[in-house]
């Protein structure tokens, strides 16, 4: 097991995904040249991808610690990132185990149509799951009870993927592919009924999208410009102590470049990416129309990387960070400072994003309530987060005796109530886990007798569903001729 960890890490998602990918597309029959090529692209993008948000979190990280510094606020709990989180899986047997037994666990799910999502390419999001199967097993005492929660969070989580999957495609253009990273979909049955009350309230009527912004304003409402504007904010607000001085000036100047070069360079970075999907979406529609394929919805799972720089997506999340660390000092309750994953907001608005197909005005009111719920709950497992960080190492010496978490991972109601069920003590914790269980096949099954609608609430298009049938009818002619 260490081996194969070591392996996947040694090579990387740039090399691995590719990898996995050209294997998938051998497998459903995709011309070995054009697997190849495709992976090839498909490892490009992703690698452009990371190069684009590694120059975004190293400029704006060190900014968003300042802006938090300033603040002056002092809270017992830190964020410390999600890093600390990954350690804390992987440093323990669980996490290890975890990584054969869930491609296992998800090859079979997927084989036997259980799920629609291919959920091995994404082995690295893992731990975003595992984190809390590795709680349970401390505070249980028990490998095979934090086994068992990572089983399910494992189920809800891909049930999450196949609800939001085709939304995810309408919005963001991609064919076939989802993200399963939890931070990233976790929020789906939140936002819809946030989506139904701005509704109810008539203020869905308020839309805030980049193509209105555009028409509106226009060389001021394009995505440089915008990424330009958000940057400076942001930057000036974390500098506002010392606005006199010139060098804090070159500063905020550099950081809307670089948001605004974001905004500009990630476009053509998807066209890379989408050129990797081409051979499999053509051969999967060519076989399907054939009546050779049985299989009627599939998606690969992918890192969330290639939804971040969506203009709606990148605009939300930077403009939640003053406005959500403003909100945590104010919570009642709250006990945890956000500050290493903030710069990562925008992986936690992609579902959000998905679902208000785009609306940044309805994103920033849903993203804001839902990042206080997780807040909260960050706070009340900042002490077990700091047992287990220390048992591993994984606190830095910058943080002292304070408690610290990880907003990323930590924010996640359904480990924290799977957390919470295994928990408890006596019988009341197998009531409590197979009340979880039950929930999970009712919602299951529901979801199954009612697929479009869910995934029209989610944010799909009847288009999406208009143009899937007219494929599946053509290849059921075929197959019964």
């Amino acid at each position: 097991m260490e081996t194969l960890k070591m392996v996947i890490d040694l090579f990387g998602p740039t090399i691995f995904v590719p990898v996995v990918v050209f294997i998938l597309s051998i497998c459903m029959k995709v011309q070995a040249n054009k697997a190849f090529r495709g992976a090839l692209m498909m490892g490009i993008g992703l690698t452009a991808f990371n190069i684009i948000l590694g120059g975004l979190m190293g400029s704006l990280g060190p900014i968003v610690t300042e802006m938090v510094n300033s603040t002056g606020v002092n809270l017992p709990g830190i964020d410390i990132g999600w890093p600390a989180a990954s350690i804390i899986c992987y440093a323990n047997y669980i996490g290890l185990f975890f990584i054969p037994f869930g491609l296992v666990f998800d090859l079979v799910l997927f084989m036997t149509k259980w799920t629609d999502t291919f959920h091995p390419t994404d082995i690295w999001n893992y731990y975003f799951f595992i984190f809390w199967a590795a709680i349970v097993q401390i505070v249980t005492g028990s490998f095979w009870m934090g086994v068992a929660a990572g089983m399910l969070l494992n189920l809800y989580l891909l049930l999450l993927s196949d609800w939001i999957a085709p939304a995810m495609e309408c919005f963001y253009g991609y064919q076939g592919v989802v993200s399963t990273c939890y931070c990233s979909v976790n929020s789906v049955p939140f936002t819809i009924l946030i989506k139904w009350i701005l509704k109810k309230l008539k203020l869905d009527k308020i839309t805030l999208n980049p193509e209105q912004i555009r028409e509106k304003f226009g060389f001021w409402g394009e995505p440089v410009t915008m990424g330009l504007m958000i940057g400076l904010v942001v930057a000036i607000v974390a500098k506002w102590h010392n606005l006199g001085s010139l060098e804090n000036w070159a500063t905020i100047l550099k950081t809307g470049i670089v948001t605004g070069a974001v905004m500009a360079i990630y476009p053509s970075v998807s066209g890379l990416f989408v050129k990797g999907l081409i051979p499999i979406t053509q051969t999967l529609n060519a076989r399907m129309r054939s009546g050779e394929m049985t299989r009627k919805n599939m998606y690969i799972a992918i890192d969330p990387a290639v939804f971040f720089g969506e203009e709606s997506t990148l605009a939300t999340g930077l403009i939640l960070i003053p406005v959500f660390l403003a909100f945590a000092i104010l919570l009642p309750g709250n006990i945890v400072l956000p500050l290493a994953d903030l710069p990562a907001l925008p992986f936690m608005v992609i579902g959000i994003v998905t679902v208000m197909e785009g609306n940044i005005f309805g994103s920033v009111i849903a993203g804001v309530l839902w990042l206080g719920i997780g807040q909260l709950m960050n706070s009340e497992v900042a002490p077990i987060f700091t047992e287990a960080a220390k048992s591993v190492d994984a606190i830095p010496a910058s943080a002292g005796d304070a408690l610290v978490t990880c907003l990323l991972v930590g924010h996640n109601p359904f480990g924290w109530i799977v957390y919470k069920a295994f928990a408890m003590p006596g019988a009341a914790k197998f009531m409590a886990i197979g009340a979880l269980v039950l929930i999970y096949f009712v919602a299951y099954f529901a979801f199954q007798k009612n697929r479009k609608a869910w995934q029209l609430a989610a944010g799909a298009n009847e288009e999406y569903f208009e143009e899937k049938e007219a494929i599946w009818k053509e290849a059921q002619n075929k197959k019964n001729a």
